[in-house]
């Protein structure tokens, strides 16, 4: 069994994306500061809270993907679908900035399936001491399930972004 660990923001370029292509209809909703304030956070002026681990840890890498498109969820489908295992994981804890949430709310979009740049998934040995955030642990069988809530739910394989439902087309060009 590994760890897996979150590198970077989720949903970071989606939200960039939404707010440069819809500037003035979010201007109906939100103030032009506040999206000033969330794009300056994804390009460089926020970065996700650290784990602290053991310093002295080797970390040892199994596999890694780059979150793109389809985002987080995507992601997470094809390292365990690579790596033939599943995966108990916790929602909650992945590093995602308040604007990108509510800009998704405004749109009505699933956060954790948008396009997201600068960030990836790691399968990792131990727990680690770099800039990553711990968000669950692979199993043996082949289940996917999201343990953050109440009752079970299960990762389903759809590597839509949600980008497409507001920008049609858009991650074809990428």
């Amino acid at each position: 069994m590994y760890k897996v660990y979150i590198k970077g923001y989720v949903g970071n370029l989606g939200t960039k994306v939404l707010i440069e292509k819809r500037h003035d209809e979010l201007l109906n909703y939100f103030d032009a500061s506040y999206l000033d304030k969330v794009l300056s956070d994804i390009n460089g002026g926020a970065h996700p809270p650290l784990f602290i681990g053991d310093e002295n840890a080797a970390i040892e890498v199994i596999d890694r993907e780059a979150i793109g498109k389809g985002g987080v969820l995507a992601s997470l489908w094809k390292i365990c679908d690579r790596n033939k295992c599943g995966i108990r994981y916790n929602l909650l804890a992945m590093p995602i900035l308040q604007g990108t949430i509510e800009i998704c709310n405004y749109f009505d979009l699933n956060p954790y399936r948008l396009l997201t740049d600068n960030s990836e998934l790691l399968f990792v040995n131990c727990r680690a001491s770099e800039p990553m955030i711990l968000v669950g642990e692979t199993t043996s069988d082949k289940k996917r399930i999201r343990v953050d809530n109440d009752m079970e739910s299960y990762l389903t394989k759809d590597f839509k972004d949600e980008i497409d439902k507001i920008i049609p087309n858009y991650t074809k060009k990428l």
